[in-house]
């Protein structure tokens, strides 16, 4: 469909493909100089567009590698053919190397030879750090009065990027032959197709964002979503683009998108999410109990006491202490201790069975639950249920003074938070009336302020 259009129209796409796309890109030609090189190659690489045009290459060019193209040169002027794509290094204004691909285009030059060089930037890393710039309107006629078509038509034959054109709708009128390889139809099948009928339906949501400011916008948003292939799975794609001003097409205007996969970047992303969601999960729970650590019950307190004071609720914390518990280590060895606190902090778990409330362990055999709205009452009854469920568990304690079991003594505190009490104040009470069952014998429940 492409070669029905005027030579102008041809022109403005690969033009339009060649400065947005997020792929940096230049020409070398036969002489050694970059006949042009687009906005993301300059920016990936750290210098002025302005500055590379028409200037030698070799000194932006890794020393191991100039060698390698210069014989492409050298061969090209010999009339030699078949080039296989050579992987070089650039030079970054830092002095760091970004990766390249370095090719020979499919285009002849007058006397029979190829023209020049064509070179892609490939670091993933250089083009995450580009912004894809927002080009004015301008000419796709070069500053040296040329036209530049077969150089653009390059691009867009050659490039990884899928350039594709649209009417506002999201008809697609043009896309290039790289579709092929990225979503498996050839350019025929796509042409007249609209792309939200090919984006996954998750996704569709973005699209608006993607059209609507076209009108006002002559720039569109860069956008991130999947799109199916021809065999039914998904690959991440991210867009950008710009509007063209065209005679014949709706509202006068047709929008030229540069789309890339970034299924890899998107995989790498989540994996590392998922890594740092089990990183957090993992700092924050105590290994040998699975309960929540002594970190995570000091932040998860402090935000429970903020909650409670902004809406005057009541806030209570249960302190558990396992009876005689160096007494159990000293007789059965610390194997068989480890297992019983495991054991406890089960018994724990059945007895606190509102989601909202958070057992830790506090400290070798000391635990700690906190109780978002719950009054002193409700507290102590489930201080009671988990003495209850601990002493169920029937583990032999022969040297404890109070039950030939494994028994626990808990002490329970309440209170309204307010602006001039401490939320260490709560913890003290709690510790004070666990201090009180201890002296009382033991295997019990009490609540601070019990007389």
């Amino acid at each position: 469909m492409v070669d029905q259009w005027t030579d102008a129209e041809q022109t403005q796409l690969y033009y339009s493909a060649f400065r947005l796309s997020a792929n940096g890109m230049a020409f070398f030609s036969e002489e050694g100089l970059f006949l042009r090189v687009n906005p993301a190659f300059g920016k990936q690489i750290g210098y002025p567009e302005e500055a590379l045009n028409g200037t030698p290459w070799e000194p932006f060019i890794h020393p191991d590698d100039r060698k390698q193209i210069h014989r492409m040169l050298k061969d090209m002027a010999n009339g030699t053919h078949g080039f296989q794509p050579f992987k070089a290094r650039l030079i970054r204004s830092d002095g760091a190397p970004v990766r390249c691909s370095v090719t020979v285009p499919d285009i002849i030059s007058p006397n029979g030879l190829p023209a020049f060089l064509f070179v892609q930037i490939l670091d993933n890393d250089a083009r995450s750090r580009f912004a894809i710039p927002a080009p004015g309107r301008e000419s796709a006629r070069e500053p040296d009065g040329t036209s530049s078509d077969s150089l653009y038509r390059t691009l867009v034959e050659q490039s990884t990027d899928v350039v594709s054109k649209h009417d506002l709708s999201g008809r697609i009128l043009y896309i290039s032959p790289s579709c092929r390889n990225l979503l498996g139809y050839e350019p025929e099948e796509l042409i007249g197709m609209n792309i939200c009928d090919l984006i996954h339906p998750e996704d569709l949501t973005k699209i608006p964002g993607f059209m609507s400011p076209l009108v006002t916008a002559p720039n569109l948003p860069l956008i991130s979503y999947r799109i199916r292939k021809k065999n039914g799975g998904y690959v991440w794609f991210e867009t950008s683009g710009r509007i063209a001003d065209e005679h014949g097409s709706e509202n006068g205007q047709t929008v030229v998108c540069i789309s890339r996969d970034v299924s890899s970047r998107k995989q790498t992303e989540q994996q590392l999410m998922k890594t740092n969601e089990l990183l957090q999960k993992i700092s924050s729970i105590d290994a040998l109990t699975g309960l929540a650590n002594r970190r995570f019950f000091d932040e998860r307190f402090a935000k429970e006491w903020r909650h409670a004071m902004r809406f005057s609720t009541p806030l209570s914390v249960i302190l558990l202490d396992i009876d005689y518990f160096k007494r159990y280590n000293d007789t059965y060895g610390h194997h068989d201790g480890d297992a019983c606190l495991q054991y406890v902090a089960e018994a724990m778990r059945r007895a606190a069975k509102r989601p909202g409330d958070m057992i830790a362990r506090y400290g070798g055999e000391e635990f700690v639950i906190v109780l978002p709205v719950t009054d002193g009452r409700g507290a102590l009854h489930v201080a009671e249920r988990m003495r209850s469920e601990v002493e169920l568990l029937r583990i032999p304690h022969r040297r404890s003074a109070v039950s030939s079991f494994v028994t626990a003594s808990l002490g329970v505190a309440t209170m309204v938070p307010a602006r001039d009490v401490s939320p260490r104040e709560l913890i003290i009470r709690a510790d004070k009336a666990l201090y009180r069952a201890k002296q009382e014998g033991r295997n019990r429940a009490i609540a601070y302020g019990d007389e």
